[in-house]
């Protein structure tokens, strides 16, 4: 067959322009599926983490967002996003939206501490991407309840948290990392004591 008779699929550019093609429309059906349900999947992040910080805050849920309004006021610091909760004029503490590395990707959590800043009264995982079976497992109730009532400050000076094989005595400072996932469980250690003594400084709260 001669050059000018080939058909336009027997040219040498035409998978390039093939896949090009179909890049384009499998971008486009994306961009389209992201576009439309953006607000919904936003709507369904907000309500969990109104969910999460009346939680953590043990506050019952009747109706989350009247009871969110009533309890929690959020507050913003440069580009630090935090919660009040109050009850009936009291404080019962603040709750700290963090976010740090992990081993695979961006750690996000929400941090809740007393009203003098002096212990951790809990934690809840936002997003992760860590190892689903091992690192993933930092989003398990066990190891998030271990971070309840926690000391951060003794003595008026800062201690940190220190990680220790599942399954042994995790008392006072201890966290029991996750069996084969002791990066993950350390992000989650180091990414505490990092925000905390960041809330300290910009708080100017005086622990040496």
């Amino acid at each position: 067959m001669e050059k000018g008779n080939r058909n336009f699929s027997d040219r040498r550019f035409y998978p390039v322009f093939f896949m090009i093609i179909i890049s384009i429309f499998f971008i486009g059906l994306l961009a389209t599926f992201y576009y439309f349900t953006y607000e919904k999947i936003e709507n369904y992040r907000i309500t969990n983490k109104k969910r999460d910080i009346l939680d953590l805050f043990s506050i019952p849920i009747s109706d989350l967002n009247s009871d969110f309004d009533d309890y929690i006021k959020e507050k913003r610091v440069n580009d630090q996003v935090y919660y009040i909760a109050t009850r009936d004029s009291v404080i019962l503490g603040y709750c700290y939206e963090i976010n740090g590395e992990g081993l695979w990707g961006t750690i996000k959590a929400l941090l809740v501490f007393d009203p003098e800043f002096k212990s951790l009264q809990g934690l809840e995982i936002l997003e992760q991407n860590e190892t689903p079976g091992l690192g993933g497992r930092i989003t398990e109730k066990w190891f998030k309840d271990q971070f309840k009532d926690r000391d951060l400050v003794k003595n008026n000076k800062i201690i940190s948290l220190q990680l220790v094989p599942e399954g042994e005595d995790n008392t006072g400072n201890k966290i029991n990392q996750i069996t084969g996932a002791t990066s993950s469980s350390r992000a989650v250690v180091r990414l505490i004591d990092k925000e905390f003594a960041k809330i300290v400084q910009q708080r100017d709260l005086n622990y040496d």
